[in-house]
């Protein structure tokens, strides 16, 4: 017995050696070692952290917002309770637990408005450090921070997206019954709208030490994840809720939005490592010529 083990840990230890010895003979320029470069890039912006507190963050300031939006774009929270269900699908424990959160924040929509504000002010600002944070390690660039303009560039990090959130629940509810097809014609827009902001945040958050063309890669890698996230979750999204909600009741609602929250952040992650990789490639490639 206690040879096999020693067999099996020295095979182990050699499989190991033989995957290290192939990653570090990689050429840097080459795709497969732009791959390494880009996983060795989000594992040094400790990437899965980040998308933690991301997820964090926009759970407690933008989910609020929302929220409290939809509740004055309906006005009657009995009425938007029961359009998120039939839309959604929901049945049992999750069905109860969305309607009792979106009946008690219309009921009290003033109360609600107050408290979404009052997380964006007090919190709200950790959005943009933590991506600047993110964005900084994967360049590995040492940008100051507590600066006053560092504060209105963690302002404007959250409150852009915001603005574009409020945008996207007014047209849902003006396209509401209309063709579909007029939603869909809309897509391109907001993919642009995407891949617009995050060329600008990285930008924003770094001190334009990087360029547009340096940045554009993650950002379209981020648009399209976020789109196919979209189209999965028209289908996936109810089973997740329902599914969360079975086990643990109105709390498990809770949890399965988070981690959904928490996939998207992590492709904000991954996605921001991408291009600092594919930079460091081009260079070399360039140099080389």
């Amino acid at each position: 017995m206690t040879r096999t083990v020693a067999r099996a840990r020295a095979r182990s230890i050699a499989a190991a050696e033989r995957s290290r010895g192939w990653i570090e003979h990689q050429e840097p320029a080459s795709k497969k070692g732009a791959a390494i470069n880009w996983v060795r890039r989000y594992r040094e912006a400790d990437g899965q952290l980040y998308a933690v507190l991301l997820t964090a963050y926009v759970f407690v300031t933008l989910l609020p917002v929302a929220i409290v939006v939809e509740t004055y774009v309906y006005r009657d929270p009995t009425a938007l309770s029961d359009h998120l269900v039939r839309r959604l699908s929901l049945r049992g424990p999750a069905a109860t637990f969305v309607g009792g959160v979106i009946t008690g924040a219309g009921s009290n929509k003033l109360g609600s408005a107050l408290i979404a504000i009052a997380n964006v002010v007090i919190v709200g600002l950790g959005f943009g450090r933590v991506l600047q944070l993110a964005y900084s390690r994967s360049w590995r660039l040492d940008v100051p921070s507590g600066m006053i303009t560092d504060q209105l560039r963690y302002a404007a990090a959250l409150l852009v997206p915001m603005g574009g959130l409020l945008l996207y629940l007014i047209q849902t509810r003006a396209l509401e019954g209309r063709s579909s097809w007029i939603e869909w014609m809309l897509v391109p827009i907001w993919a642009v709208v995407i891949v617009a902001y995050f060329v600008w945040l990285p930008r924003l958050l770094l001190h334009k030490r990087v360029s547009v063309r340096d940045v554009l890669p993650g950002a379209v890698l981020t648009m399209v994840a976020l789109v196919v996230m979209r189209v999965i979750s028209s289908f996936l999204l109810t089973r997740w809720l329902v599914w969360y909600s079975q086990y643990y009741g109105g709390f498990g609602v809770v949890m399965a939005l988070f981690f959904w929250l928490m996939i998207a952040m992590t492709i904000l992650v991954v996605a921001a490592a991408l291009s600092p990789a594919l930079a460091e490639r081009r260079n070399l490639l360039e140099t080389a010529r």
